[in-house]
């Protein structure tokens, strides 16, 4: 469960904005997530929808972060902002309490949820970096902890990074848990690179191992 960007312990981002859907308007708004940050790393924000990490000796850029999109029941696309609110902390908003802009403030129809919608067609968002920056570099596999996960749920936690997933050394059945991985999480590597990890059935190991 993800918490407003009030609660004091935040999820980790791992790729996604994931937030639980908004029943009505009393719903919050606010949803934040930590980035983990490896050495010489930076948060900054580059505009309301787009965030980057950069590495800071020598600068260039590793990976940016898009605010991810939201619509109602009926496929209304609601509003979305995302900033960088703490130095590691990014804060996706669901603008739903003033309504629709496009229809003069009207209401959603909710629940609000996340994904694009589909009334009124596709829209198109053009980004400008800061002033001076060359263009963004092509997207990286940023490795993620997938320590404890299915391997469903790892191949798609990888592909969200921009990596994959390799050589399953153990079991292979729906309810084997990841172990461990051959690549250590928060390593920057070419996009698309293979993660091979080891697989165990639950009960085989001991969480705390």
């Amino acid at each position: 469960m993800l918490l407003p960007a009030a609660a004091m312990a935040l999820p980790v981002y791992d790729g996604g904005q994931t937030f639980q859907a908004i029943q009505g308007p009393e719903g919050p708004e606010d949803y934040s997530w930590e980035v983990q940050l490896g050495p010489d790393q930076e948060l900054r924000s580059i505009d309301d929808r787009h965030a980057a990490v950069y590495y800071t000796d020598p600068e260039h850029y590793a990976f940016e972060i898009e605010a991810r999109a939201a619509h109602d029941s009926i496929g209304t696309s609601v509003p979305t902002t995302l900033a960088v609110t703490q130095p590691n902390i990014i804060t996706l908003t669901v603008h739903h309490r003033d309504g629709n802009p496009a229809a003069g403030g009207a209401a959603f129809d909710y629940p609000v949820i996340g994904g694009s919608g589909w009334e009124g067609g596709i829209q198109t968002h053009y980004v400008e970096g800061p002033p001076g920056d060359q263009p963004p570099a092509p997207p990286t596999c940023v490795v993620p902890d997938l320590s404890d996960r299915t391997l469903r749920a790892s191949r798609k936690i990888l592909h969200r990074a921009h990596c994959k997933l390799g050589r399953v050394r153990g079991e292979r059945r729906r309810e084997v848990r990841v172990t461990g991985q051959y690549r250590q999480a928060g390593k920057v590597l070419p996009v698309w690179t293979a993660v091979d990890v080891k697989a165990v059935a639950p009960g085989q190991y001991s969480r705390s191992s």
